[in-house]
């Protein structure tokens, strides 16, 4: 049977870590850019007044 093995270098971490954030960021960002249309809809049929 093979022996498959990966071995990370040092260093890497920081670089996954920064990528995971940036991507979390811009995915919750995303989001709140997508839901803001329908929760201005909702605040105008309620009747929200700025």
């Amino acid at each position: 049977m093979a022996n498959i093995t990966t071995i990370e270098r040092g260093g890497v971490g920081a670089k996954k870590l920064f990528w995971f954030v940036a991507l979390w960021v811009a995915g919750v960002g995303g989001a709140m850019l997508l839901a803001l249309p329908f929760k201005l809809l909702i605040w105008w049929g309620a009747g929200v007044r700025f």
